[in-house]
């Protein structure tokens, strides 16, 4: 994740961005002034500084320099040539008037990032580490990758990766929520060939619905009450990269119509525009929701569900995962260690036990919050099992594995209708692994069948 230092006075509209910035996946800092930003932080430690000229103006009165790094835009609020020259001669990369628009301030950090990352490929005296590094990074699985895991379900994930990520083709990600659908959305563009363009991520939740059209497709000065400047929008940041758009199911009938124009025609036309911008975009979705029942509910435009219906990857639960429970909470263990400042605690028997034997229906999200809270409450000598404040389980008994019996069927039931029956008569008895064997299939295609025929899981409680 990168890490932004904004440094600004509290009534600077630079201060706004924090929110944005934000929801992006940046991590951002603010401080009111240079001189608080150096006593709090090191400022070497962050990949950019937002800076508002208000806020160094004494420095450039005095001759004194900024520090050579992090790299930096300035932005200011009167504006002048000579200043702007002056910014840049002491090292700025860019410098901007306020206010600035989100999309052209967003577009001008994702450039200076990639630039940052550019030069450390190029000037580091370690290269072959780095590029072994960015290797790691292409191999999913790994740690540097960003997804994690070895089990058969996660294998095959990986596979059908491999083979869309080097096409344009439009992809949605479904998953419970906490499963990772950004990981895997960043996998993807990383692994393609726009990998050297912007991947802007949406939350469609996040954003207020009365904003959400001008927050995707940018909007016309006057166009509104409060449109005071033109605003290109997030679809034309995004252009020549990967737009990923995270909760799809969320986003309103209206904006679905104008989402359904981008992939149809490759053009976007902002809210009080007369005229079309042509775009070139690789539109990847996720959603947790059934966006066939919303379709049904009249919630969801058909037309555009198969638009986006192109391929399709389903992330597995973490409870379906196996041995990549234990992988991840020992890499999440060491991670929360090094936040909080702890020496590494040592993965024990007993602490595995206790996280194999929770249902985790929030998924990987849950999980590194729980090892995040045992890391906090624990002794320095032993992280324990106890201070993951994990929910009681009742053991749900187990049973011998039992035919199938059709018998009390109606006549004309498909398999489908028998599957459903079986597997919900069956499933407070038996393991997943007794249930495929009960019918005779693969745990992977009991996983993908109960996704198909929206079979719910058994309750734990």
């Amino acid at each position: 994740m990168h890490s932004i230092m904004i440094i600004c006075p509290d009534h600077s509209p630079l201060k706004e961005s924090e929110k944005w910035l934000s929801r992006y996946g940046f991590q951002v800092n603010i401080s009111q002034s240079l001189e608080q930003a150096n006593k709090y932080y090191e400022l070497t430690e962050f990949n950019l500084l937002l800076i508002d000229q208000e806020a160094i103006q004494h420095l450039n009165n005095n001759h004194t320099e900024l520090p050579n790094q992090p790299r930096r835009i300035v932005l200011d609020a009167k504006a002048s040539l000579s200043t702007g020259v002056n910014s840049m001669a002491q090292g700025a990369v860019f410098y901007l008037p306020l206010p600035t628009d989100s999309e052209t301030l967003l577009k001008h950090v994702v450039n200076v990032l990639e630039q940052n990352e550019a030069q450390e490929a190029t000037s580091s005296p370690t290269t072959l580490s780095k590029q072994t590094t960015k290797e790691e990074a292409l191999t999913l699985g790994t740690p540097g990758s960003g997804i994690i895991g070895q089990s058969p379900l996660m294998q095959d994930l990986f596979s059908d990766m491999r083979k869309i990520a080097g096409t344009d083709v439009t992809v949605l990600i479904r998953g419970e929520s906490g499963t990772g659908k950004e990981l895997v959305a960043k996998a993807l563009h990383n692994l393609s060939r726009r990998h050297n363009h912007p991947i802007i991520s949406v939350n469609c939740a996040a954003i207020p619905e009365n904003l959400i059209e001008s927050e995707l497709f940018g909007h016309e000065k006057g166009a509104f009450t409060g449109a005071n400047s033109s605003h290109d929008g997030l679809i034309y940041a995004a252009d020549k990269g990967t737009l990923f758009l995270d909760e799809i199911g969320e986003l309103p009938l209206e904006a679905q119509a104008r989402l359904l124009r981008v992939l149809q025609e490759g053009e976007i036309r902002k809210v009080g525009a007369t005229q079309s911008t042509k775009v070139n975009i690789r539109l990847i979705t996720a959603t947790h929701r059934d966006l066939i029942a919303m379709v049904k509910q009249g919630l969801f435009r058909e037309d555009l569900y198969y638009r986006l219906y192109v391929m399709e990857l389903l992330l597995p639960p973490l409870r379906d995962r196996g041995d990549d429970i234990s992988m991840l909470a020992q890499i999440l263990l060491e991670k929360a260690c090094q936040k909080h400042n702890k020496p590494i605690y040592n993965y024990n028997r007993t602490f595995d036990k206790a996280i194999r034997a929770h249902n985790w229906p929030g998924n990987v999200r849950e999980l590194e919050n729980a090892i995040e809270r045992a890391v906090i409450l624990s002794p320095p000598e032993r992280v324990e099992a106890a201070n993951l404040k994990l929910a009681n389980q009742q053991n749900t008994s187990r049973s011998t594995p039992l035919a199938a019996d059709i018998t009390d069927l109606p006549r004309g039931t498909t398999l489908d209708d028998y599957f459903k029956h079986f597997v919900l008569t069956h499933q407070h008895k038996l393991t997943e692994t007794e249930l495929a064997q009960s019918l005779g299939i693969s745990r992977k295609s009991l996983w993908e069948r109960r996704q198909k025929l929206a079979i719910p899981k058994k309750v734990t409680t």
